[in-house]
């Protein structure tokens, strides 16, 4: 007997009071005192449980009406499969006795011949479906099955074919607990062998699969993009990409039947995919017309359409003008508001386009409030958020505010914001939560780098110093080839306005051994800058520096073909520079250190010298573009172009060349470079062309019978980076540099670029805010005196 059955009989019981509730030979119970209430059958749910939701109160007056009224409360409890109430004369009043089955609790659940997902995803999965099977809870039947419908769904989405799942109910020890099995058979795993259509007689199978994006016949390729897995979600995906093709052809009408899956191969089963297509005919645009507007008038939504009468009806246009007039309402606080463009077809396939404006009412920003934000200050988010509180509900320029927020580098949102409408106010309460990340850094210890060579070193930095957002460094480094301290101090957001300012100071040396080529120098200076944005996404900078130094330069010679070493070459200079650059910076990456899309430019033109002071008179611009595109969750592709050039603003008592200050210029006062080395351009490095040695490239000049690269007047990098996240600390990275420094007077010469291809692991450690990196570069185009490392390490990103 159903459930349902028996809750209509036991209905029809009570509602017949003869039968269920006994009359005592001194005349009816109603009325008596109830003298005590008992339930036989129950194990797990207390009798006074049962007696409450009766309304049974012993020493009140007996009424089976109550009972009636109260039985229904019990049974939707869903606690029980059978109930039966009682009544007989006791003692001293009337016996009220209920006979229950308790419905079976779950005891246990287990999934049997799971292998590919593991209980922990299975339970992700049943989340998702909000279907709750924890032990204690009573067994439904219904949501047993639904269980098992969402394990069979999970497993597709998997790229599984072929998979059951059938529930069974297992007695336990314990009489009303059972446990739930799922034993699963996941089938295959539905790698695609080929996918085809039929019906279609306009577009070939070939030109319909290059429309298709996430399911693809298997191959390397596919399989590395994993695209190559039949999942029903992706295939309707591109099922509606493919729709979208036929209607940007005029086939309005076209229609895709139930895709057939078959399973072909023994040995590695595949599956293989057929949808019929209905493509119907083509189809003609006619007229335009809009109705609901208020906002903005006729002219302004269908003016200029862009399809003319008699022309093939094309989807994407109309698509495009509907998404424009849907991001504008947003814009202006009409969060509700959409165009459905309605098709209205006539005669010879003619058809008339009717765009139904759906405007709603006007919301402003209510509250804004941030979760997640322990050390960070309230303020040092919300000014990066582009509306205040009380402004119009700008839906676009609130994205914008929340993809700038991610460019910060210590706050990162985590799931999407929710939004509380309240109607009667017309306003939108948004909170935003987060984590944060980058913290503080207090770092003791030592690294190896490429220019430095192993070094000892204490460094403080953060970017969000005591929570308001500023970024504070302390850096003391002691290295066999470099020792460094320096100190700084930069707020974006300077007294609270859109304005930067920062600080810093520094004292180097550098020491790089003669029989390398190298040189020693000691530096002292600071920069100060202060910048404004432009825009969310531009800003204008004006750094000034002041640096004192003394290079002191020893390069050794050869030995003669005698065997004699010729005394080193030997220079001491000592110069000052004195600089100002005004720099255009336009960034909308989305994270500083770990990008995966965006774009970032810069144009800094550096004066040195001139009115400024200093013993240096150069013009130096340099520009940098990189662009970083998402092509799935995992992937990103991006390149970097960079390139400077010095122009000298003063030549007379300095050379250009090493050769012209060895006594064989007739003037005796060219004993000076015009452009120190310090201030060339060098290329090599982790940060330009991986493989080869930092500064390794460019111009060399014949220095005591040695060649030594005396650095560029100008140079140029090229980056291509292909990203792949293979889960959150770990990258890899395959890559293509080139790049190159250029003479004195030298052309630029593309031809002359040096090469490096290779693969490289990123590991962002919580410790650091950038990544460790291990390099394998190979050199395309090796040449003899080639300073080239096939294997390397460094910290910091390229570009």
């Amino acid at each position: 007997m159903t459930i349902r059955l028996k809750l209509l009989l036991l209905v029809a019981a009570l509602l017949t009071p003869l039968p269920l509730l006994a009359q005592s030979p001194a005349g009816s119970l109603v009325g008596q005192p109830i003298e005590r209430f008992e339930v036989e059958g129950n194990t797990s749910v207390a009798s006074d449980t049962i007696r409450v939701y009766l309304g049974v109160h012993p020493g009140e007056p007996y009424d089976p009406t109550t009972i009636r009224t109260n039985f229904p409360n019990l049974w939707q409890t869903g606690l029980f499969d059978d109930i039966r109430v009682e009544a007989e004369q006791g003692t001293a009043g009337v016996i009220v006795k209920a006979v229950v089955v308790e419905r079976p609790r779950i005891g246990a659940v287990e999934y049997r011949g799971n292998k590919a997902l593991n209980a922990a995803k299975i339970e992700e999965a049943l989340t998702r479906e909000r279907i709750d099977l924890h032990v204690g809870n009573t067994i439904e039947q219904t949501l047993v099955r639904r269980a098992a419908e969402a394990i069979r769904k999970g497993y597709a989405e998997g790229g599984f074919e072929g998979v059951t799942v059938e529930p069974t109910v297992e007695q336990m020890p314990n009489p009303v607990e059972r446990r739930i099995v799922f034993q699963i058979n996941e089938g295959i795993k539905a790698r695609v062998a080929g996918i085809q259509f039929t019906g279609n007689e306009e577009f070939s199978d070939r030109r319909l699969r290059s429309r298709m994006k996430d399911v693809k016949k298997h191959n390397l390729y596919t399989w590395a993009r994993k695209r190559n897995v039949y999942t029903p979600s992706k295939l309707d995906d591109d099922l509606e990409k493919i729709r979208n093709f036929y209607q940007d052809h005029g086939y309005k009408d076209v229609t895709f039947g139930d895709p057939v899956i078959e399973t072909v191969g023994r040995r590695k089963p595949r599956v293989r995919i057929t949808i019929p297509v209905t493509e119907g005919s083509v189809h003609t645009f006619g007229s335009v017309t809009v109705a609901g507007n208020t906002l903005f008038n006729e002219e302004q939504i269908i003016g200029n359409w862009p399809l003319q009468e008699g022309e093939t009806l094309r989807r994407q246009p109309i698509q495009g003008r509907v998404d424009l007039f849907n991001e504008l309402y947003q814009r202006r606080g009409y969060i509700y508001a959409y165009l459905n463009p309605e098709y209205r077809e006539r005669e010879d396939n003619i058809v008339d386009v009717h765009l139904q404006v759906y405007e709603g009412e006007q919301f402003k920003l209510g509250r804004l409030e941030f979760e997640g934000n322990k050390s960070t200050k309230d303020k040092v988010l919300r000014r990066e958020i582009f509306l205040e509180e009380g402004d119009i509900m700008d839906m676009e320029t609130f994205k914008s505010s929340i993809y700038k927020l991610g460019q910060l580098g210590y706050f990162k949102v985590t799931e999407n914001p929710d939004f509380k409408v309240n109607p009667d106010r017309k306003t939108v309460d948004v909170t935003i939560r987060g984590q944060e990340e980058g913290k503080n850094e207090l770092q003791f210890g030592g690294g190896y780098n490429e220019r430095s060579g192993f070094f000892g070193q204490f460094q403080f930095s953060t970017r969000n110093f005591l929570g308001e957002g500023e970024s504070v460094g302390v850096n003391f480094q002691l290295g066999r080839n470099a020792n460094l301290f320096s100190i700084s101090y930069a707020d974006p957001w300077f007294r609270d306005k859109p304005q930067s300012f920062g600080v810093s100071i520094y004292n180097s040396r550098t020491d790089f051994p003669a029989t390398t080529g190298g040189f020693q120098s000691d530096r002292t200076g600071g920069n100060i800058a202060y910048g404004f944005r432009l825009d969310r996404f531009e800003s204008v900078s004006f750094l000034y520096g002041f640096e004192d130094r003394q290079d002191h330069l020893e390069i050794a010679a050869l030995p003669d073909p005698n065997g004699n070493v010729p005394l080193p070459r030997i220079q001491d200079i000592d110069f000052t520079t004195s600089s100002f650059s005004p720099t255009y910076r336009y960034d909308s990456r989305d994270n500083p250190f770990d990008t995966t899309r965006g774009t970032r430019g810069t144009l800094a033109l550096s004066y040195v010298g001139g009115p400024l002071g200093g013993t240096i008179n150069i013009f130096k611009p340099v520009l940098n573009f990189s662009h970083f595109r998402r092509w799935s969750p995992k992937t990103t592709f991006s390149f970097n172009v960079e390139a400077g050039q010095i122009f000298p603003q003063e030549e007379d008592g300095c050379v250009h060349r090493f050769a012209e200050l060895d006594g064989r210029d007739d003037s005796p006062d060219n004993d000076v470079l015009c452009v120190p080395q310090s201030e060339r351009f060098y290329v090599g490095g982790y940060q330009s062309v991986r493989g080869f040695r930092a500064f390794s490239l460019g111009p060399e000049e014949d220095i005591n019978g040695r060649n030594t690269v005396v650095g560029g007047y100008k140079y140029n990098v090229f980056n291509l980076e292909y990203i792949y996240k293979v889960n959150d600390p770990l990258r890899v990275v395959l890559f293509a540099d080139a790049g190159n420094a250029y003479g004195y007077r030298q052309k630029w010469d593309v031809t002359d670029l040096r090469y490096a291809l290779g693969l490289e692991l990123r590991m962002y450690l919580p410790v650091f805010q950038f990544p460790l990196r291990f390099i394998y570069a190979f050199n395309p185009d090796e040449r003899p005196d080639d300073d080239f490392e096939t294997f390397s390490f460094s910290i910091g990103n390229t570009f």
